[in-house]
């Protein structure tokens, strides 16, 4: 009889088991962002421009309801004129000798809410802080214009070496984002795909260059940039995390 009382008993043993073991508490998520270095690689090879490109996010468990964590991404851009000095002369494109260097660091603090809030995995949604850094190094010529607009284009004198462009550019804004996330091997391996949205609420820009034109250069690239991140629009983008488990 206490054999039998014993096997009535094992399903609900087992089913408490995998109950709990799908509710294993994680206290800490590393993930990283294996689609950064990808993309530069690819937009190297495609623009011919020298790109790098790393990201990364911590999420650390809070008393199993959410989770909150830095999430960081870094990129270096930079930007050269055609080797050909016999172009014809147009000032929104880069000319022979020109050059341009961007530097950008994006910090965003997250709060996530998890479908599985202990083990942090299943559906989540998360919003954040956002706070955005480029440093923009350009050596551009100088541009010569006629007031009557008898000329169509502008005409670049002097040598860009001499001419150095430094721009400062900071902003401070808001995340929301959605997605999912999955546990394997015994819940120590993740894997993480999600979307976010990322607007900016305050933006300063400090401009040291005798070129009138070098904040116009400035933003002109950063939109045209293959990295929307850089971009001063609303920029949807998405995220992909592959990380380990505590």
């Amino acid at each position: 009889m206490r054999l039998l009382g014993t096997l009535s008993l094992l399903p609900m043993i087992l089913l408490g088991f995998q109950a709990n073991a799908a509710d294993v508490v994680k206290k800490i998520i590393v993930e990283l962002d294996p689609v950064a270095p990808t993309t530069a690689s690819y937009d190297e090879t495609d623009t011919g421009n020298a790109t790098s490109k790393w990201g990364g996010s911590v999420d650390f468990n809070v008393a199993g309801l959410i989770s909150t964590g830095p999430e960081l991404w870094t990129g270096t851009f930079n930007v050269k004129g055609p080797e050909d000095a016999t172009e014809s002369v147009r000032r929104e494109d880069f000319q022979f000798g020109e050059r341009h260097k961007i530097d950008a660091v994006r910090l965003r603090w997250n709060l996530t809410k998890w479908e599985q809030s202990q083990s942090m995995r299943g559906w989540y949604v998360r919003a954040g802080y956002s706070y955005l850094r480029i440093n923009s190094r350009a050596n551009r010529y100088d541009e010569v214009g006629d007031e009557n607009d008898a000329i169509p284009f502008a005409i670049p004198v002097g040598a860009p070496d001499d001419n150095t462009d430094l721009v400062t550019d900071i902003r401070h804004g808001g995340m929301l984002g959605f997605g999912n996330r999955w546990l394997f091997v015994n819940q120590k391996f993740s894997v993480t795909i999600g979307a976010s949205l990322t607007g900016n609420f305050k933006r300063s820009v400090d401009v040291d260059s005798k070129d009138p034109n070098a904040r116009a250069d400035y933003d002109a690239i950063i939109e045209d940039m293959p990295d929307a991140r850089m971009s001063t629009r609303p920029s949807p983008e998405a995220n992909l995390g592959l990380g380990y488990a505590w």
